[in-house]
């Protein structure tokens, strides 16, 4: 019995962890085109201000979401069992987060001004951007690129709000599709498409200002419509639903740890921004996106291995906890390897693919790879904590990588720029990681750690020794020929060497359980 349930916890971990892995991986390589186009069409200048933009952007959205998401899909599957309509937790959910979401965008309106100044870009005036964009947007008298993105792209903030709640409220509905389809797909695709489109009828302007706004209405209607359909809930449910001082009290403290991560995600762009401008900014853009790649495998691995850690938890299930703890592990490792090793290797030539100036950040880029790596392994470690009722550590935790971040930015941005700011995230995640591993030892008494771990990492050595040999052979060809080359080799060397250590019983179960027509055999 004992095997079946786990046979069965491995197969949903594996449907649900590809459903939103495969997304997330198209929406990030749909984004890493438009970061492209950017900085090709428009300049290094350009994506520094677009980067800027987002980045406060995000954090905003973080403080409008405001912990709802998450208490969207806890709700509405409480309502359902308490016999209550759960149209009416999705309604309370949307509408709360709306009205947090509108007080930060109506404050960032207001100051946008004062935050472009904060960038280095206050006395930049439109007429030094490139290809025209002052003409374009009428611009002059002072105002900045920087200032009207801000603007422009707090419009877009209550829409991607409503998205994500909704997304969420579907979610806990058992139909995690329309969230990747909105979010990966319908709003990254969108905004590409646009920019493109703005950019060759040469209106530069428009082609940084109006796609992120005019993407994130598109696929909030979308998903609206979606839930509609869906589960029934509308505007009335929305502007009807009952108050529930339950979901507040759940939502809140949620708030802390979202606004703390999603800080710390953007904090290396933004302090560029401040400390050396957009340009600055701009040029360390491409390294980050490039490695937020491989942050990928994390979001779709614990977004479904929260709440079955959480079931198992609730069951007095500790050893069975530490077998899922290791095994998510292992997969996570496994997977972000071959890619940590290509992009430590071989950076020169995937940024190359934004513009000969930025091939100046690649020393960024191997750093930022190794950062990721590093939340990959350690990463799940924070959703064990929170999921067994330490989310106060998970939030001090937090606090202390961002203090750590802060400090190391601050002194070697002067000194490094772009790999000052990239070996600070690296501090901060290795010290992160770290943490969270030896609290879930203390607390589970399990470690992350695992014999079969000797197996990607032995794979990953080889394939990089064999990656470092062809480097001088692949740095010789172009650009976009050397990245294909080397993706190719390291992923036949990787995933030859790991079939040639083979992969454990576990493992081989779990892959097979997923393939059509293939159950695994008792």
């Amino acid at each position: 019995m004992n095997r079946n349930r786990s046979a069965s916890r491995n197969r949903l971990i594996a449907g649900q962890a590809g459903i939103s892995y495969g997304g997330f991986i198209f929406g990030q390589a749909v984004r890493f085109a438009f970061n492209m186009a950017v900085a090709r069409m428009l300049g290094e200048e350009s994506l520094g201000v677009y980067a800027l933009a987002l980045a406060v952007m995000q954090i905003v959205e973080t403080f409008g979401v405001a912990g709802y998401d998450a208490a969207a899909v806890r709700y509405v599957n409480i309502y359902q069992a308490e016999g209550r309509k759960a149209s009416d937790a999705a309604g309370l959910a949307i509408r709360s987060a709306l009205f947090m979401s509108l007080v930060p965008a109506l404050l960032v309106m207001l100051f946008s001004a004062p935050l472009a100044r904060l960038f280095n870009v206050g006395s930049a005036s439109l007429g030094s951007a490139p290809f025209g964009v002052s003409a374009s947007l009428g611009g002059g008298g002072g105002g900045t690129l920087l200032h009207f993105a801000l603007l422009s792209y707090a419009v877009a903030v209550p829409f991607n709000v409503v998205a994500t709640v909704a997304g969420h409220a579907l979610q806990g509905h058992r139909d995690l599709v329309p969230k990747i389809v909105a979010t990966q797909l319908i709003a990254p695709v969108a905004m590409l498409a646009l920019t493109l489109l703005l950019a060759f009828a040469d209106a530069p302007g428009p082609a940084l200002l109006v796609p992120y706004t005019a993407a994130s209405v598109l696929s909030c209607l979308w998903i609206w419509r979606q839930l509609r359909l869906k589960t029934g809930t509308g505007i009335r449910e929305v502007l009807g639903a009952p108050a529930d001082r339950r979901m507040k009290a759940f939502a809140f403290p949620l708030l802390g740890v979202s606004l703390v991560s999603m800080i710390a995600y953007w904090l290396d762009i933004l302090l560029l921004g401040m400390l050396g401008g957009p340009v600055l900014s701009g040029l360390y853009q491409p390294a980050a996106r490039t490695a937020g790649l491989l942050r990928a495998v994390l979001p779709a691995f614990s977004g479904i291995a929260a709440p079955l850690v959480a079931a198992l938890q609730a069951g007095d299930e500790s050893a069975e906890t530490g077998r899922l703890y290791r095994l998510v592990t292992r997969w996570m490792v496994l997977l972000v390897t071959p890619a940590t090793v290509f992009l430590m290797v071989l950076p020169e030539p995937v940024l190359l693919l934004f513009g000969p100036r930025f091939s100046a950040s690649a020393p960024a880029l191997v750093l930022l790879a190794a950062a990721a790596f590093a939340q990959a392994f350690g990463g799940i470690a924070g959703t064990v904590l929170s999921m067994v009722g330490h989310g106060r550590v998970t939030f001090l935790n937090a606090l202390v990588a961002l203090a750590v971040q802060v400090a190391l930015s601050v002194l070697l941005i002067p000194l490094y720029g772009t790999a000052g700011a990239a070996a600070a995230s690296l501090g901060a995640m290795l010290l992160l990681s770290a943490l969270r591993l030896l609290q879930v030892s203390r607390v589970l008494g399990v470690s992350s750690f695992s014999a079969a771990l000797w197996k990607p990492a032995v794979a990953g050595a080889g394939t990089a020794i064999l990656l470092w040999l062809c480097r001088p052979w692949l740095l010789g060809l172009g650009p976009a020929v050397s990245s294909v080359s080397g993706i190719a080799i390291c992923t036949a060397a990787y995933f030859g060497l790991t079939m040639l250590f083979r992969l454990e019983a576990e493992d081989r179960e779990l892959i097979l359980s997923i393939m059509p027509n293939r159950r695994p055999q008792s």
